[in-house]
C-alpha cells in the first residue's frame, strides 16, 4: 500500500526499501564522452534487474519512475507509482 499521499522518496530512499526486500546493490561509476556517471544495479531476489545511469542518491523520484522500478523488479515498493496498466 501507498505511503499516504504518494510522497517522493529519494533514490537512497529506494534502494534502502530495496536491500530491505533481499535485493542487492551494486553501485560504481562509468566513464563517457561527458565525463562520469553513477552507475547503480539493482539485483531482485527473483533474478530480475535494474540498471542506472546517472540518478544521484538525493535525487527524488517521480510515480512514474518509481512504477519502472517495481515494473523491472517485479515488486511493489510501498510509495504511490504510476503504470499503464
Amino acid at each position: 500500500m501507498a505511503h499516504p499521499f504518494g510522497g517522493h522518496p529519494t533514490f537512497a530512499q529506494y534502494l534502502g526499501w530495496a536491500r530491505k526486500q533481499g535485493c542487492e546493490i551494486k553501485q560504481g561509476i562509468i566513464h563517457g564522452d561527458d565525463g562520469p556517471y553513477n552507475l547503480t544495479l539493482i539485483a531482485a531476489p527473483s533474478g530480475r534487474h535494474y540498471i542506472d545511469v546517472g540518478t544521484q542518491h538525493n535525487d527524488r523520484l517521480l510515480p512514474t519512475t518509481i512504477a519502472r522500478l517495481d515494473r523491472r523488479l517485479g515488486m511493489e515498493s510501498p510509495w504511490f507509482s504510476v503504470d499503464d496498466d
